[in-house]
């Protein structure tokens, strides 16, 4: 093995060069005060820490959260089922499924986020096919019901993974000893997914979080998260260190997310 060692070296110099440097340089200028990138007139400053936590930021940061928690919610409640009911099919192929949940993210991203909010909105598809009055354009509800049709894939495929690799002799076993189905499912069968579950929650509630693009569409920019505050920050007021810093606590709370992962996950087996 140490022979191929080597081989990881290109890859760790690009690592170097497009994250470590980047993130390094983050830092830095989240402790200096300068107008736009004149380094030459930097100066140390903690200011930008109290600017981070003002009240737009934190109601941005708890609209993120509220939104995001109910989308992750949604998407385990309509991803296990579908997880499960793969796992136990007894289908030639079950590729052929995941195939069908793997299709729309073939496609562009923006253009599935337009499509769907063209069918939300008053007279659009789907107040055609239900006959419903209700008019979601712009709303909190379109930005929590695009999320959850976007990122089900990432929330299936963890689930899938663990359930396909539950040993069925156990499942057996539980039967064989007087328990019924739904005590099985308790005692066995949910136990031993959970780290499907913690893998997909995350992979989920983290883009829900912290992007920006669902938002901007869906809301025209009227739902303001706190990816879309940071977006402004680099394209409107162009105040770099402010935005370092808060896109830097964003990079922290993906690396937890990062580290948990690792440590209920050692051996990345709901990562696909």
């Amino acid at each position: 093995m140490n022979k191929f060692k080597k081989l990881a070296i290109p890859y760790l110099v690009w690592m170097m060069i497009l994250v470590l440097i980047p993130l390094v340089l983050m830092i830095i200028m989240s402790f200096v005060k300068m107008d736009y990138l004149d380094i030459q007139n930097a100066k140390f400053t903690l200011s930008n820490f109290a600017n981070v936590f003002n009240q737009t930021y934190i109601k941005a940061f708890l609209r993120a959260l509220k939104i995001s928690l109910i989308a992750t919610a949604g998407c385990l409640l309509i991803a296990y089922p579908i997880a499960y009911i793969i796992s136990k099919i007894k289908f030639i192929s079950k590729s052929l499924l995941l195939i069908i949940f793997i299709l729309p993210m073939w496609t562009n991203m923006l253009l599935r986020i337009e499509t769907i909010n063209k069918m939300l909105s008053k007279n659009g598809l789907m107040q055609s096919i239900f006959h419903y009055s209700l008019n979601l354009t712009g709303s909190e509800a379109a930005v929590i019901i695009v999320m959850i049709i976007v990122y089900l894939p990432f929330m299936i495929f963890p689930i899938y993974t663990v359930l396909e690799k539950i040993d069925n002799s156990l499942i057996e076993a539980s039967e064989d000893l007087g328990a019924n189905p739904r005590k099985t499912f308790l005692k066995i069968t949910l136990p031993l997914s959970m780290k499907g579950v913690t893998s997909g929650v995350t992979m989920v509630f983290l883009p829900c979080a912290m992007g920006f693009t669902i938002t901007e569409i869906i809301s025209d920019g009227n739902i303001q998260l706190i990816g879309n505050i940071i977006e402004k920050i680099f394209k409107k007021t162009q105040n770099w260190t402010q935005g370092m810093l808060a896109a830097l606590t964003i990079i922290i709370i993906i690396l937890f997310a990062i580290w948990l992962i690792g440590k209920l996950d050692p051996e990345g087996e709901t990562l696909l």
